[in-house]
């Protein structure tokens, strides 16, 4: 059983058609066919089924396909990471970042990242928190910047990059603008406009609510940080928000904010992460320690 069978039974079950496969392989059609026989009499049992014109995979060819992605994977993993040994001269790296610290602090690292390294080719995704974390427990990707706890996943590594502060964000002609403390009560009372129910900031400002013993006015969810603040500018409303992702706002005087009261959920960081049982190749051991050191922090706040 070779890596290019395995590969098959992947494809197998991402196309349902042997022509796909051939085409995603560069290979030709019978000599797909003939590795899938292959494979069916090293084996000894059926692993695929054609049904109107599909090829599906039987019990044992599912079986097989949990054991077939997990090892196509690492076996594309390892070749990558060998590839970027060589030097940091040259090479690809490959980011995945939460919506907030993708879009507000991330941009800053890599560019001083560029600079250091010009011959990198550089690939970075800002996606939901929840898909990002997906993304790295399936090894779909290796290293990730996320918002959260540092820490709270056991089956990660984790670098903090910087501390991010959660604050209440409003209208310049919002009543709350002319307050100088506001209570838990009072902010319950208004209308909310809620980041996506898988980000992390829905879950810190549920946690809040809940410590606070207040329940949260909302009709309104956004699942674009940018749709979120330009909404809450426009008065009526109120939102939480990363604090380095309102600066210019704040500066334009579009948006004001206030610290939140009463007692606080746990201290929101920004980290690099990766998986316990991977090693980071120089490329990524380079960006960690960039953004990891202190006035690469302090440039991205």
């Amino acid at each position: 059983m070779n890596i290019v069978k395995l590969q098959i039974v992947v494809l197998i079950e991402k196309y349902k058609k042997v022509t796909d496969v051939a085409a995603e392989l560069g290979l030709k059609q019978p000599t797909v066919s003939f590795h899938m026989k292959s494979l069916e009499s090293e084996l000894g049992v059926s692993l695929f089924q054609y049904r109107s014109g599909r090829v599906l995979l039987t019990d044992a060819g599912r079986a097989l396909h949990q054991y077939a992605v997990r090892i196509v994977s690492l076996t594309a993993e390892a070749e990558r990471s060998v590839r970027q040994f060589s030097s940091l001269s040259s090479g690809h790296l490959e980011l995945d970042a939460a919506y907030l610290p993708g879009t507000y602090i991330v941009p800053k690292i890599m560019a001083q990242y560029m600079n250091l390294h010009p011959g990198i080719q550089i690939s970075l995704s800002v996606l939901s928190d929840h898909l990002v974390r997906e993304r790295l427990r399936g090894r779909e990707i290796q290293l990730a910047v996320l918002h959260g706890s540092a820490g709270a996943d056991e089956t990660l590594h984790t670098l903090p990059v910087c501390r991010d502060e959660i604050v209440l964000i409003f209208a310049p002609n919002h009543p709350f603008a002319a307050l100088n403390e506001l209570t838990p009560e009072q902010i319950a009372r208004e209308p909310w406009i809620r980041h996506d129910p898988t980000s992390y900031m829905r879950g810190y400002a549920d946690r809040w609510a809940q410590l606070n013993h207040v329940r949260l006015w909302s009709n309104t969810v956004v699942n674009s940080p940018e749709a979120l603040k330009r909404m809450v500018s426009e008065g009526g409303s109120v939102g939480l928000f990363s604090k380095a992702g309102i600066l210019a706002e704040v500066s334009a005087g579009t948006l004001k904010y206030a610290p939140l009261p009463g007692a606080q959920a746990e201290p929101s960081t920004v980290f690099i992460a990766w998986r316990k049982d991977y090693t980071l190749t120089p490329l990524q051991e380079a960006f960690a320690a960039l953004a990891a050191a202190p006035e690469a922090a302090e440039s991205a706040e």
